[in-house]
């Protein structure tokens, strides 16, 4: 009898400890899916950031079509 208590102790234990890991690698799944969206936010932003810097930069119209004046 009491080697079936010592088991049914011991797999409690095992479970507890799979129990604890769970929920850790829950929680850094949990943190890292909040800092990837926060990063796929903030990519975002950036590139709509490039792209109207690059809009404002580029030349528009018969501007673009001109020559330099060093040709």
């Amino acid at each position: 009898m009491k080697d079936h208590s010592d088991r049914i102790i011991e797999l409690e234990s095992q479970l507890a400890h799979l129990q604890r890991q769970y929920d850790e690698l829950n929680q850094v799944v949990i943190d890292q899916t909040r800092d990837i969206q926060r990063l796929l936010k903030q990519a975002l932003k950036w590139e709509q950031d490039l792209d109207r810097l690059k809009h404002a930069v580029e030349p528009r119209g018969e501007l673009a079509d001109e020559k330099p004046p060093h040709y």
